[in-house]
């Protein structure tokens, strides 16, 4: 299983995983490698071979109600 770290929509780094890992617990490796590495990355996403197991988008990329409401043009 490989792990991509991405920023700005492209592969910024790369891990990858021993054979054998449940998908949880690759999951899991992944948000802790994510969580250590420098570096700005936006998300990651695990695959295995041609298939997809998941994708992971860091707090700077979701929305953010309260940022749409922190300033108007009538505060002022």
């Amino acid at each position: 299983m490989r792990c991509y770290f991405l920023r700005g929509g492209r592969i910024a780094g790369v891990d990858v995983f021993p054979a054998g890992l449940s998908d949880e617990d690759a999951i899991a490796r992944a948000r802790t490698l994510a969580s250590k590495r420098r570096g700005p990355f936006d998300s990651f996403e695990l695959w295995e071979g041609a298939r997809f197991v998941f994708r992971d988008i860091s707090s700077a990329e979701r929305p953010q109600a309260d940022q749409s409401q922190a300033s108007s043009p009538d505060d002022g």
